[in-house]
């Protein structure tokens, strides 16, 4: 993917063959019209096979073209690429008259407002992905857990924002570390969360089939990465991919004077430390340790610069942890060791 700043349907729809979509019902009867070249072009056979439409030969005529123009089913992506093809209107016309899109013929549909901007907000859903939600491995979800009702609001309000999508929310039964997840009820919105309950947001397959067409196989299951696509992606979007993932993975410590992020996959993190790069922020090495008989590692921003840059231009949606990487900065600038270093730098 080139280094641009939105997608319109038009980038993507060729990845998309096998979803299905609604239109405004008066374009998209103009549409056919026109590209069958005729008033009734479920009778127009030989546009009907162009386009792979069945033909019921008892009557002559494609009832499935009929039926998109009546508005009782929606129209095939791999269907919709030929109508276009064949017409003199082009995908921005298809774009503005969108309804919604849906992976298949069943239910799960979006409203995907283009052009998707690749900004902030859909580097955070990528970066809580990353850090506390998933794909699963059929890819027929993504899920984002969470206890912290500020970020399962942030992912809700960006996932609505860029698809006009409202989550599944299911509370999770408390549970020990190793157990196996099993669900409490079902609930209708965040405040209706139980006191130290951890919840899951569910949302449907198509939004799964536009992340990985946009961004590649970052996430399948327990397997994530930081794909190509990722990596050549706008600042603006790495900036919401590490302030979700901090969110999600990191911890500030106020005593030891350290910003700490923690992952099971160490390419992550790497990847992760060379994204700070891009911004100025610097951090050291990364180091592992051993819980329940796996290896865990992390890596550290640990002096008053890098912190504060951090602060300034990543930070915290979570306001515990932003008040503590404050608490943290201050510290840092009233030591000693700063107070020492900033009377070398004004006597230069």
């Amino acid at each position: 993917m080139k280094n641009i700043n939105e997608i319109h349907l038009e980038d993507i729809i060729s990845d998309l063959k096998t979803a299905h979509v609604k239109l405004d019902l008066k374009f998209l009867k103009i549409l056919i019209q026109n590209a069958a070249g005729c008033e009734r072009p479920w009778r127009n056979i030989e546009f009907s096979e162009k386009i792979g439409c069945n033909i019921n030969t008892k009557i002559q005529s494609a009832t499935g073209i009929n039926g998109w123009i009546n508005g009782h089913t929606t129209v095939p992506v791999s269907k919709l690429i030929k109508i276009v093809e064949l017409s003199k209107y082009n995908w921005t016309d298809v774009e503005k008259n969108l309804t919604y899109i849906k992976a298949g013929q069943k239910r799960g549909e979006v409203r995907p407002k283009f052009p998707i901007k690749l900004d902030h907000k859909i580097g955070a859903i990528i970066g809580h992905i990353l850090g506390d939600g998933s794909i699963n491995k059929r890819g027929e979800s993504i899920f984002f857990c969470n206890s912290n009702p500020e970020l399962l609001k942030e992912f809700m309000y960006f996932m609505k924002e860029i698809f006009d999508v409202e989550p599944r929310i299911w509370v999770q039964k408390p549970k020990i570390f190793e157990e196996k997840t099993e669900w409490l009820k079902r609930i209708n919105c965040i405040e209706e969360i139980p006191p130290n309950h951890v919840v899951s947001l569910f949302y449907p397959k198509i939004c799964v089939r536009i992340i990985k067409t946009l961004f590649g196989n970052f996430a399948d299951g327990r397997s994530k990465k930081i794909t190509t696509e990722i990596k050549y992606s706008p600042f603006e979007l790495k900036r919401g991919l590490i302030r979700a993932f901090f969110d999600d993975e990191g911890t500030v410590y106020t005593q030891r004077i350290a910003l700490r992020v923690f992952q099971d996959n160490k390419e992550i993190l790497e990847n992760i430390r060379i994204m700070l790069k891009e911004f100025d922020i610097n951090s050291d090495k990364i180091s592992s340790y051993t819980k329940r008989d796996k290896e865990r590692y992390y890596f550290t921003i640990s002096n008053y610069r890098d912190c504060f840059s951090y602060y300034i231009k990543i930070g915290f949606t979570s306001s515990a942890k932003s008040a503590m990487l404050a608490s943290l900065i201050y510290r840092l600038r009233n030591g000693k060791k700063w107070q020492y270093i900033r009377r070398l730098e004004l006597s230069v």
